[in-house]
């Protein structure tokens, strides 16, 4: 194809990508607002099917209670405020002129070989998309569904056995209300995910189980290997503490990105830099902790539900509020943590150490990424040193915090990706927040950039 052919090819697909994203905006505006209003719904409805799913879930999960009543809670509060259709105003505000999406197309195209081109022509208005979904937090696999409905997407789901009541009692709770065009089929067993030409596969979970994961749905027909994945798998995040005040002040938003959902999410802080020393904040750190533990295992925030919301009058009255004992430890992790213990003492590394969790300090240069979920590394460094970690820990890093009221504080040449977020929002985060960088909504919408 010759340069003027081409061009021509290219000014004509850049008007088709416009039009479909004047379309889609407003579709997907439309969308938003009845999906936020049919989800509060499950939440203050007697009839959803939520209570159920709640009492199954603390009863044949590993989750506790008060945690569960956390995210609830928390993403009932983001569906309130409006970031469903916030997300589809950002993704359209954001877009760029039909210039410049005319230069995406023509830098992105090599002969229709550039598998992004054809990425964006594979995903229309409406494709096929299989979400395989983490279990390491309760409903951790929401976003990814409400991203492909938003987009008028077909969703099939492969659902976490670590977490097998709530989601599926929110799809089944949609079916009701007319999204059963969109939402094919879920399933907790892989081989029983349908052959259906999926356009798009989103992936979140573990590294090591990505592989295999990949490797069992090609083997049993259900994809091809050239379907294209969307894989998330970031395991930990970063706050930068910049002084022993922060601490004190900022003391429970910090002990719940630390110690919520005992420390298995990907928000969760596994690496804390400061420059102050870990000895020095000894006393208020263990305060911290063992105000968590006293109270079972999880920070006790204030309920963001209002008393006189339906979700605590009806659907919660019959629930017991995390009054549950501490969970004990068992013998091996004790003496794993004695274990632990004794070897810091004898490497002369300073430590805190409360329960069955332990913040240990290591020096920049060796510090490991972390890899057991109860223990926290503590970098006794500044800001400069920030980076030279965020480019080593590289995808396996999800975000960066900082302690203090202006995370601006910290302006670092980091990548694109990351942008530096306030402590609070490590375990509340908007519905539209980027796991992996990655704006999932405009990820299935490629027509709209």
């Amino acid at each position: 194809m010759d340069k003027l052919a081409r061009l021509t090819s290219h000014q004509n697909g850049s008007n088709k990508v416009h039009e479909m994203g004047r379309i889609w905006s407003k579709q997907a505006k439309e969308r938003a607002l009845l999906l936020q209003e049919h989800l509060i719904k499950w939440f203050e409805d007697e009839q959803s099917g939520m209570q159920e799913a709640v009492e199954q879930t603390i009863s044949g999960t590993e989750f506790i209670s008060e945690d569960i009543y956390f995210q609830l809670s928390a993403i009932k509060s983001r569906l309130e405020t409006g970031d469903l259709v916030h997300w589809v105003d950002q993704c359209t505000i954001d877009s760029p002129s039909i210039d410049e999406s005319r230069h995406v197309l023509d830098t992105q195209s090599t002969d229709n070989e550039n598998k992004e081109a054809n990425r964006i022509t594979q995903l229309k208005e409406r494709s096929n998309i299989l979400c395989i979904h983490a279990g390491n937090l309760p409903l951790v696999g929401l976003q990814d569904v409400i991203a492909v409905l938003l987009a008028g997407h077909c969703y099939t789901g492969k659902i976490s056995r670590k977490d097998p009541y709530l989601l599926p009692s929110i799809l089944s709770w949609l079916i009701q209300f007319g999204w059963r065009e969109q939402i094919q089929y879920w399933t907790q067993i892989t081989a029983d995910i349908p052959v259906n030409n999926y356009d798009q596969v989103l992936f979140a979970g573990s590294e090591s189980s990505l592989s295999s994961v990949r490797k069992t749905l090609i083997e049993a027909r259900i994809l091809d290997e050239e379907t294209p994945w969307l894989n998330r798998i970031a395991s930990f995040s970063i706050a930068y503490c910049p002084s022993k005040k922060a601490v004190i002040e900022h003391n429970t938003d910090f002990m719940d990105a630390l110690m919520r959902y005992g420390g298995k999410g990907c928000r969760s802080v596994g690496v804390v830099v400061s420059p102050v020393g870990l000895n020095e904040l000894r006393i208020p750190l263990e305060n911290a902790m063992k105000n968590v533990l006293e109270q079972n295992g999880a920070l006790r925030q204030t309920n963001t539900l209002r008393p006189q919301d339906a979700l605590k009058q009806n659907n919660f009255k019959k629930l017991r509020k995390a009054e549950t004992p501490l969970k004990k430890v068992n013998k091996s992790e004790l003496t794993s943590v004695t274990y632990k213990k004794a070897y810091n003492i004898a490497v002369d590394r300073v430590f805190v150490g409360v329960g069955d969790w332990l913040i240990e300090e290591h020096p920049i240069e060796y510090v490991p990424e972390p890899s057991n979920n109860r223990v926290v590394y503590w970098v006794h460094a500044n800001q400069e040193d920030l980076v030279n970690l965020v480019e080593r820990f590289g995808p396996a890093l999800q975000s960066i915090y900082y302690l203090g009221s202006n995370a601006s504080d910290v302006k670092k040449p980091y990548k694109h990706s990351f942008e530096i977020e306030s402590i609070d929002s490590a375990q509340r985060p908007p519905l539209y927040w980027r796991p992996d960088g990655t704006d999932i909504l405009r990820y299935l919408c490629p027509f709209i950039i």
